[in-house]
């Protein structure tokens, strides 16, 4: 069950998240703040697996107050303005909830939080990092989660998302979660195939189906290029 709470100035907001949350069995708002502050001294006191969250509040903004969160809960953004987006994820939101959303949207959003809360939960029952480059093939990784090793066609990875202190690793079939750092598969991988574009993501060149301003798609998934990594990009448009 994901035990949630929703932030947002706007009383309707919280009644639509309830009334849509109400139509599932495996989600529930156990509580709800018109502001970010009464929200933090909640959030001292007990423990919660996802927030809704609004950006403009008073008092304190949405993205300010996640910028205060040490260890932070899954987050879903929930905004009428779209101009946040990029900043977002940057901050490694779950989801970004364009209001007003449908239902079909919002479930959307809520199977990511569930997964990305599986794929935690199994990690963390024996988290290992990727193996040695000498324990594996030029074309292939080895990585250790939830008790299994698996072996990861390098020609498979769409991309590799930083998540706090894990990585999770996005192929065309699964995604894998492992307890590792950015920079150790930055070393491992060859250069010349795969790229770092923002301090949270690292892609396959030849993946690469779209760049659009400080964005690139790779299957029907928006990746952010950061502001030091524009480098890396440019090069490949020598």
């Amino acid at each position: 069950m994901i035990k949630s709470i929703s932030i947002d100035d706007e009383p309707l907001a919280h009644k639509v998240i309830a009334s849509y949350c109400k139509e599932l069995d495996f989600i529930e708002v156990i509580d709800t703040f018109k502001n970010a502050v009464n929200a933090v001294n909640y959030l001292n006191n007990h423990k919660v697996d996802l927030i809704f969250l609004d950006i403009n509040m008073t008092m304190l903004k949405g993205l300010d107050f996640l910028r205060t969160l040490n260890n932070p809960p899954m987050i879903i953004i929930t905004s009428a303005y779209l101009e946040y987006a990029l900043e977002s994820f940057e901050l490694n939101v779950i989801d970004y909830l364009l209001k007003p959303f449908s239902f079909e949207r919002f479930l959307k959003a809520i199977n990511k939080a569930n997964t990305h809360k599986d794929l935690l939960e199994s990690a963390k029952s024996e988290p290992s990092p990727v193996a040695k480059i000498s324990d594996q093939s030029s074309d292939s990784i080895f990585v250790k989660s939830e008790k299994r090793i698996h072996q990861v066609k390098l020609e498979d990875i769409l991309y590799l998302e930083s998540y706090g202190s894990y990585v999770k690793i996005h192929t065309s079939d699964e995604t894998i979660l492992t307890l590792d750092r950015l920079a150790n598969f930055d070393k491992k991988l060859p250069e010349k195939a795969f790229i770092q574009v923002h301090k949270s993501f690292i892609i396959p060149i030849k993946k690469i189906e779209l760049i659009e301003g400080n964005r690139i798609t790779i299957a029907n998934t928006k990746i952010p290029i950061g502001q030091v990594y524009k480098m890396n990009v440019n090069k490949l448009l020598e």
